[in-house]
């Protein structure tokens, strides 16, 4: 028995070892934003994103189209091969509330036609198609699988920002709620805060009326003695319009 139980224990170590992302690539730093970044073998978002905070990041945030278009270029075709992005936008904790791993409220969004769409038995991870997909650049989410249903592999895309860091200042910026928010501009980051009661909203943006509303990332506080939800968009541009949406 207790040699058996010793290979059952080999065996668990060796599927631990296995399931583990590696790094595919060396570290790469963005001339744009001097963070670094670097690809990691075939795996599940899980798994791409354990390893990332491992490697001291997380799983990219995409903040605007500069950064969207160098990740896709540097990655999208890596060693001549085509891969499925992973980036650290998720919605384990509530559905269609997207949320980057990084916590950033990032209001910058490249969804693919008609997604999100959580189809199947349910979708909380994304990932940015390939270049040689009809929609290559685009973000579409998946289940935490390691491969598409072609067979092309899943790859996460780290990033790692230096310590001291800062975003730098942007322009103020224009919004309009509805439901109405609370607005406070605060050097180029701007705080929208709205009632607890009104909890299971989603919050989407635009930033032309002429073009529909679209689910971002952002990271939820509560503040209970207030009774209010805040959500403070790090990256916003130049000019925005918000709502809150009832799924």
């Amino acid at each position: 028995m207790p040699m058996i139980t010793k290979a059952l224990f080999g065996w668990l170590l060796l599927l631990a070892a296995v399931a583990q992302a590696r790094p595919l690539s060396p570290l790469i730093v963005n001339p744009s934003n001097h963070h670094s970044y670097l690809l990691l073998d075939t795996s599940t978002w899980k798994e791409a994103e354990a390893e990332a905070v491992r490697l001291g990041g997380h799983l990219a945030t995409i903040r605007n189209p500069a950064e969207e278009d160098w990740v896709f270029r540097i990655f999208g075709s890596y060693d001549g091969k085509q891969h499925l992005l992973w980036i650290g936008l998720s919605d384990t904790a509530k559905k269609f509330h997207f949320s980057w791993s990084s916590g950033e409220s990032s209001s910058y969004t490249c969804w693919a036609e008609g997604e999100p769409n959580n189809a199947g038995r349910g979708e909380d991870f994304v990932a940015i198609y390939y270049p040689n997909h009809s929609q290559g650049g685009k973000w579409n989410d998946w289940e935490d699988r390691t491969e598409d249903p072609i067979g092309l592999p899943m790859n996460g895309v780290v990033e790692i920002i230096p310590a001291g860091a800062t975003t730098p200042a942007r322009q103020s910026v224009t919004a309009n709620m509805n439901p109405m928010l609370v607005i406070t501009n605060d050097s180029g980051s701007i705080k929208l805060q709205w009632p607890v009661s009104a909890a299971d909203y989603m919050l989407e943006a635009t930033t032309n009326l002429t073009q529909p509303f679209t689910m971002f990332g952002y990271s939820e506080t509560t503040n209970t003695d207030l009774g209010v939800i805040s959500v403070i968009v790090t990256n916003p541009e130049a000019h925005m319009f918000f709502r809150l949406r009832k799924p």
